[in-house]
């Protein structure tokens, strides 16, 4: 249906299970719900999946999907597999057999979904809806079930008395695969039932009757009642068709907004292939000899990501970060790593997210907010929350998007209130004595972490007499960086004043050191506390440490296990911690430990019970599986494990510097590992060749014989000449 191009998306063997994008969809001002795959199909779950972010029970979930010859359910088919896997277009490739099916799901606006279906069948071509709703699910007055009809060419399940309709049309399209409004549409057997049984019966062999009188089934409230409709087209060869699912408030909504989707869905098609090849025509990729799942494991990490940016809505006056897809929200440290993630492929909306986070804040500390102006983050006492400066590393992500895109009035805009920000810290968390302190766990990101003593409150219970170690040197690294980027726009009556709190921190944060680690510091006391965490090592990552410290270090820093860091930030400071004491080995051990377990679980061929859907990036990366919340955007911190600490790619000031780190499975000689990626708009091809001793790097034809950890630069001007 689309011809591979140098710009186009980049085709694969992608897993048959993912997302579409609703980027309409939030938690409070406009719930749309999320749009799940299901076999070869989508479908929507109102207000969200039934998982932690979402909720635990639905109103209400609704899916279309599409088979041949009796097989529906992925099970059925010899094979599945998705071509193009894109957060606004998946395609699916079906065989059973001689049968074939091939289908673009496409989202049309935030209340229809279009398939186009070109399909060979040797008995019949089938389409199944089914709605399940849960009765009263508000507890409220007037909601008995569901009832299904056909109206003309449409079939329609609805709610009694109350809830969404959903209207289905199944379409033949002549050449150019947009309807064709001559065919005969009454050749298709339709029916509607409550019964699963039958519905699965005619799903093998087809409906025996078109639709009658109206069906219904009752349900009382609390209960889930479900009503399929199958639609099933007679074999004659190939079918092309169009299949369009819309919803409503009434039916009368639902099936206007389906006509309006029958004369735009191809058009809305095309212009979701011309989005994803624009934006993958600068996006990094994977070329020659890395394992097939983290090729394809980068494209699913980008889609996610893509679908974290959302649309100006109520308080966000600017495109913003939805930190997950399922009840989005607005949390600093989240946006802050997925604005770092997203630079890799498109930096200026990397930079437009990032400010919008800041500027649209309600408060200057960017508390944990909602659309509707809400906050999601108040602790025990009252407090309202915000992550802190340790949490996504802000600063550091704020120094990377400035060097990949150093455009000075974005640089201008943001550094207001990301100064108000810090100000707001030095006012309302300081301790008696001047150290800096988190009003409870969930500001530190750690949530119920232990370093924070008994919580019997929950992640809410007040923290105030723990100081911290990386929230003081993340600080310092956050006052520091404000120097430098004041320096950069000239406002030279700020520089003296960061530099003396970096010092001051700097300081703060050297006194924490016991002659063994660093260690937070319980204020009631005056002592170290005796919990260790990765986190500890945030001195080291952000190169604040000595020498003394570094080598002291060393063992807890080879220490650092892949099966056991599950988290972003933590492998985020485990894998520069390593970097920052020459552990070169570690960090590539750590990193490419994460990495292939997670790409791993994106790439799955089957979902499993108890894990998460492949095709998304989730939450976290455990052994289990079992990774948190689906569809999150800091999940694909991956990313950065592979693009800026495996092939050690980071842009600075005066070039692009490259430090190559791969893991030893992967450093074997006659190898050759490829990315493509665009830099300061520049076109960049690096190629890594493990040798015996060491690695050849190619960038732009231009050649560097390295150790694997050594570092070496090209300036911006070699890589455009020539």
């Amino acid at each position: 249906m689309t011809r591979q191009t140098q710009a186009s998306f980049p085709l694969d063997d992608y897993t048959p299970y993912g997302y579409l994008d609703v980027p309409e969809h939030t938690r409070r001002l406009t719930p749309k719900g999320v749009l799940r795959s299901r076999d070869v199909g989508f479908g929507w779950h109102f207000p969200a999946l039934a998982t932690s972010y979402g909720g635990r029970r639905e109103t209400y979930r609704t899916s279309v999907r599409v088979g041949v010859d009796g097989a529906l359910a992925l099970a059925d088919f010899d094979e599945v597999r998705s071509p193009y896997h894109s957060k606004d277009l998946v395609r699916f490739v079906a065989e059973r057999g001689p049968a074939r099916c091939e289908a673009d799901f496409v989202a049309v606006g935030s209340d229809v979904v279009a398939a186009f279906v070109d399909a060979t069948a040797e008995r019949h071509t089938t389409v199944r809806v089914d709605y399940t709703r849960l009765v009263g699910a508000d507890h409220g007055w007037g909601e008995s079930g569901l009832v299904g009809r056909r109206e003309g060419d449409l079939l329609v399940l609805q709610g009694f008395e109350d809830g969404e309709a959903f209207a289905l049309a199944v379409l033949p399209t002549g050449s150019g695969e947009g309807p064709d409004t001559t065919a005969d549409v009454t050749e298709f057997v339709a029916g509607v039932t409550a019964d699963s049984a039958e519905s699965d019966r005619w799903t093998a062999g087809g409906p025996q009757d078109t639709v009658g009188a109206p069906v219904t089934v009752l349900g009382e409230p609390g209960q889930e009642v479900t009503l399929s409709a199958v639609v099933s087209v007679p074999a004659n060869g190939r079918h092309r068709l169009l299949v369009l699912l819309s919803r409503g408030r009434t039916a009368d909504e639902a099936t206007t907004r389906l006509a309006e989707a029958r004369a735009s869905a191809l058009r809305v098609r095309t212009t979701r292939l011309r989005s994803d090849d624009a934006f993958w025509s600068r996006a990094p990729r994977l070329t020659g000899d890395w394992p097939a799942h983290w090729r394809r494991g980068l494209v699913y990490d980008l889609e996610t990501l893509r679908m974290m940016v959302k649309p100006p809505v109520g308080i966000y006056h600017h495109v913003w970060d939805g930190m997950q897809i399922q009840a989005p929200r607005v949390v600093l440290g989240e946006a802050a790593i997925d604005a770092l993630l997203l630079s890799y492929a498109d930096p200026r909306l990397a930079q437009e997210l990032l400010l919008g986070v800041f500027a649209d804040a309600p408060l200057p500390n960017v508390p944990c907010s909602r659309e509707d102006g809400s906050y999601n983050m108040v602790s025990a006492d009252g407090t309202v929350c915000g992550t802190g400066p340790q949490w996504g590393y802000p600063w550091p992500v704020v120094a990377h998007l400035f060097a990949a895109q150093p455009d000075h009035a974005w640089l201008a805009r943001i550094y207001p209130p990301m100064a108000a920000y810090l100000d707001w810290w030095l006012a309302h968390r300081r301790d008696a004595d001047g150290w800096l302190v988190h009003a409870c766990s969930w500001e530190s990101g750690q949530d119920l972490s232990p370093r924070f003593g008994d919580q019997p409150l929950g992640g809410g219970h007040p923290t105030w007499s723990v100081r911290p170690v990386d929230l003081q040197a993340t600080f310092t690294d956050a006052a520091a960086t404000m120097a430098d980027l004041a320096g950069v726009l000239g406002r030279d009556q700020d520089v003296q004043r960061w530099r003396d709190l970096a010092a001051e921190f700097s300081d703060r944060t050297a006194r924490m050191w016991t002659g063994e680690r660093y260690a937070d510091v319980d204020a009631r006391t005056g002592e170290a506390t005796a919990v260790d965490d990765v986190m500890l090592l945030a001195p080291l990552a952000l190169g604040q440490a000595g020498a003394e410290q570094v080598d002291a270090l060393r063992e807890a820093v080879r220490a650092a296990d892949p099966d056991t860091t599950v988290w972003p930030m933590f492998a985020w400071t485990a894998v520069d911690a390593a970097e920052a004491a020459g552990e070169y080995d570690t960090a590539a051990r750590v990193a490419g430990g994460v990495v292939d377990r997670a790409y791993g679980f994106w790439d799955a061929r089957r979902h499993e019970p108890g894990r998460t859907l492949p095709g998304v990036a989730c939450e976290y990366w455990p052994l289990s599986g079992r990774c948190g919340g689906e569809g999150y955007g800091w999940g694909a911190f991956t990313t950065h494990l592979l693009l800026g600490t495996l092939a050690g790619l980071r842009p600075e000031d005066e070039g692009l510097r490259i430090r190559p780190n791969l893991p030893a499975g992967l450093r074997v000689p006659g190898r050759a590992y490829g990315v493509e990626l665009t830099v300061r708009d520049i076109p960049v091809r690096v190629r890594l060749e493990p040798r015996t001793d060491g690695v050849e790097v190619t960038v732009n034809d231009r050649l560097a014989k390295l150790t694997w950890g050594e570092e070496a630069r090209w300036h911006w001007h070699e890589l455009t000449s020539g």
